[in-house]
């Protein structure tokens, strides 16, 4: 009977490791891609602030461009040229609407007697008369016309007695006669006589008759 017996002491065997050249190798390949994936995306990220940082620098040039401009031209004298002129225009300006405020107070004044009488005048219309000129004033009524005879223009008096712009109104000088023959070349028209009515106190007639 035999029997074998291992005298080798397995502490003598070669160990095997679990990671050997090849894993770390591969590893070490691994670690340096994600080193040189990290670094380019930190190279493309510093790139981005490098031109924002370079589009802020442009902007703040050219806003303190502009503020040193009107730093300038706030430091520059005033034109005497230019404040003279600027206050000859206030001055026209000023004047333009003073008249403009005084013509529209004389008209909102006169207006309010003048277009009724106007009114009144077409209202009274007479066959037979006509009116050649008037003077509407304040205080003052100048009529100067023609009619056919005396009764149309006493009827014609009475029309315009009875409108209410000239309601009372008195007629303070009256001249009537008979038309003078024109001459010759002249239209001829039918016998008929001339009038003037005159209305209101002659120093407010001679006043209107002098403007």
């Amino acid at each position: 009977m035999s029997q074998q017996i291992n005298l080798i002491s397995p502490l003598l065997l070669k160990k095997r490791y679990a990671l050997g050249l090849r894993e770390m190798a591969i590893g070490f390949g691994l670690v340096l891609a994600g080193a040189l994936a990290w670094a380019a995306f930190l190279h493309v990220g510093a790139g981005r602030l490098d031109d924002q940082a370079a589009q802020q620098e442009a902007l703040q040039a050219a806003a303190q461009q502009e503020l040193d401009q009107l730093n300038a031209a706030a430091a520059r004298p005033v034109s005497a040229l230019l404040t003279e002129r600027v206050e000859a225009t206030r001055v026209q300006v000023a004047q333009r609407e003073a008249l403009l405020e005084a013509i529209g107070g004389t008209l909102e004044t006169t207006a309010t007697g003048f277009a009724p009488r106007l009114r009144a005048l077409a209202h009274s219309h007479t066959e037979g008369v006509w009116l050649n000129g008037f003077t509407l004033a304040p205080g003052v009524v100048a009529l100067q016309g023609s009619a056919l005879n005396a009764g149309l223009l006493t009827t014609y008096l009475d029309r315009l007695g009875k409108q209410a712009p000239f309601s009372g109104l008195q007629f303070s000088g009256m001249t009537a006669g008979a038309a003078t023959v024109a001459g010759e070349g002249a239209p001829s028209l039918p016998a008929h006589i001339d009038f003037a009515l005159h209305a209101g106190s002659s120093d407010n007639r001679r006043a209107r008759d002098g403007q």
